[in-house]
């Protein structure tokens, strides 16, 4: 059991933590299996399919090309141009109507505001995208600080610890005061590098 007595201030990762990022990719997925489909009559479910094999399988480089490579047996020839012009606009700019917290979340955030503890969001991604996810998700209003690691010039993502250590100054306070809640046991879990104690979200379905 968590003892958030001893904390003033408690921070969250995003996504994979407050909400399910499958939700998120697999909407994209989605969308971008259309325009494949209307571009090469490649049948859209098939390329979905291929997408969501190679997300599962963590395979995160140039998964676009694979996914058609898992589907024909060659890339067509003004493939590249297509990853340009549509495929990578439409993956960073898409945003999906509604994103789901997970069951727990909005819970777990109102209990922990009734308790008058500070709330800090800290994520890693672009900012457009990861301001819309908060906004989609009706979650901003629960914080009083919102970090996002590509809002730094250059960027600092974690498991870099820039944003630990600018909410310290923040709220004013030690690194003992301070709660990390995430899912990455590297990323989030490099807040204990400047003494700020890790949680992983799984240890905390039961405590709303």
């Amino acid at each position: 059991m968590t003892d958030f007595q001893a904390y003033s201030v408690v921070g969250f990762d995003l996504d994979n933590t407050l909400f399910n990022q499958e939700e998120y990719e697999f909407s994209i997925f989605r969308e971008i299996a259309k325009k494949v489909e209307m571009l090469y009559s490649l049948e859209d479910e098939v390329y979905f399919n291929a997408l969501k094999k190679l997300y599962y399988s963590g395979e995160k480089d140039q998964t676009f090309d694979k996914a058609f490579l898992l589907c024909q047996p060659k890339l067509p020839v003004n493939w590249e141009e297509t990853m340009a012009d549509t495929v990578l606009k439409l993956y960073r700019n898409y945003l999906p109507e509604t994103l789901t917290p997970f069951s727990n979340t909005i819970t777990l955030l109102q209990s922990l505001k009734k308790r008058n503890k500070k709330l800090v969001l800290i994520t890693n991604g672009r900012l457009k995208t990861q301001n819309a996810k908060i906004d989609i998700l009706g979650i901003r209003e629960y914080f009083d600080l919102v970090l996002i690691s590509d809002s730094y010039i250059p960027v600092r993502r974690k498991p870099d610890t820039k944003m630990f250590e600018d909410s310290l100054k923040y709220f004013n306070i030690p690194a003992s005061s301070m709660l990390y809640i995430g899912d990455d046991f590297v990323r989030d879990k490099a807040s204990e590098n400047v003494g700020v104690d890790f949680v992983h979200i799984d240890e905390l379905i039961d405590e709303a």
